[in-house]
């Protein structure tokens, strides 16, 4: 039995790859909007704004 030998190209395009979307738990998803306002008001700085969001959809189990 002769194995075929094969290209690059040929193995790359086998590969599995890609990004894959995180199955979100909670498809009813309810945030408390007066909250982000507090957080957009309290954190200007958009770094510091984003940090503060993560930080809360993690606590409410929204986010991992």
């Amino acid at each position: 039995m002769v194995v075929k030998q094969r290209t690059l190209n040929e193995l790359r395009q086998e590969k599995e790859f890609g990004y894959k979307h995180p199955e979100t738990k909670n498809k009813n998803i309810i945030v408390d909007s007066k909250q982000i306002i507090e957080f957009v008001k309290k954190y200007p700085n958009d770094a510091d704004l984003g940090k503060q969001l993560r930080n809360y959809l993690i606590k409410q189990g929204i986010y991992e």
